[in-house]
């Protein structure tokens, strides 16, 4: 917790709730906040192994003490916490950093063989970018996805993961954006 009496309400409420998590073995996935009175202040958590119904509602009935303490929000609101789910919307570049080989969708502002939605896994992430291997049946390619014009990447981890390649293998085919 911030010792820090200026702390705006927002940073307080972030530090409690992930000093909760840490205690319970989960983590702070992501925080939205209501963007007015009435509206919904969302908490997505993880866990090593994904997380429970049960936790879900404990980490709820604590996080609601919590709020009734700071009380971090002019006006009424909705507490909603669950997971971000196997489809989540992935932070770049760290959550594509943290699931090598898993699929994922990707939106670019521009084309990339005249494509601008691509589905593919994960592969290798650098500094300004990462490799996205496309499966095409027996053949495969890479494709070298810069960061500068990835505007999303939504996770599909409901689908099944060969194993997860590092680097290129024959039968792929090198292309960078």
């Amino acid at each position: 917790m911030s010792d820090n009496p200026v702390t705006p309400p927002s940073e307080r409420l972030t530090e409690e709730i992930t000093l909760l998590l840490v205690s319970m073995g989960l983590t702070l996935y992501d925080l939205v906040l209501p963007k007015k009175s009435g509206g919904v202040l969302r908490v997505f958590i993880e866990g090593p192994d994904g997380v429970t119904i049960e936790q879900i509602e404990s980490v709820s009935r604590r996080i609601g003490v919590i709020l009734d303490v700071l009380d971090p929000f002019p006006g009424r609101y909705h507490l909603e916490v669950s997971s971000p789910g196997l489809d989540r919307m992935l932070k770049i570049p760290e959550d594509l950093r943290k699931n090598p080989g898993q699929w994922v969708s990707v939106k670019l502002s521009e084309e990339l063989e005249g494509q601008k939605v691509l589905k593919g896994r994960i592969g290798p992430v650098g500094e300004e970018g990462f490799d996205l291997i496309i499966d095409a049946g027996k053949k495969s390619k890479t494709l070298g996805i810069s960061f500068a014009i990835l505007r999303s990447a939504q996770a599909e981890f409901w689908r099944p993961v060969p194993g997860a390649p590092s680097r290129s293998s024959p039968g792929q085919e090198k292309i960078r954006s």
